[in-house]
């Protein structure tokens, strides 16, 4: 009964030009690159939460991730950005790759906030 149910919900998705990938949630199994971070997503966030202070159960280390997306370990994956939480990218890909992964955007990072800021003060100066 519920696989005829599931059947017919997907042929109906596809049916209405929805994408079969839309049924089954992915997760970040191997880290391309750290592009970004932030303390919430604010996608999860009501207008109301938005405006305010947020309070500590809103507060989630996210990272902009490039990287594979899969249903699970056993899935050959697609590339994909988007923002993923730290405890899903260290229990999918592990300690070492997310350190390495930060590693490499905090330095970047910081060389290019040291570049635009001389770039500024260069154009103040002149």
């Amino acid at each position: 009964k519920c696989q005829k149910a599931a059947s017919a919900q997907r042929q109906a998705r596809l049916a209405g030009g929805g994408a079969d990938d839309a049924v089954v949630p992915t997760f970040c199994y191997k880290i391309e690159a750290v592009l970004g971070m932030r303390f919430c997503d604010p996608d999860q966030l009501i207008g109301k939460k938005r405006r305010n202070r947020l309070a500590a159960a809103d507060n989630t280390i996210c990272y902009l991730t490039r990287g594979t997306f899969k249903e699970d370990q056993h899935d050959a994956g697609f590339a994909d950005t988007r923002g993923v939480e730290l405890e899903e990218l260290y229990e999918n890909c592990g300690k070492a790759q997310l350190n390495g992964a930060v590693k490499k955007y905090r330095t970047a990072e910081d060389e290019a906030v040291k570049a635009a800021i001389a770039e500024f003060e260069e154009g103040i100066e002149d």
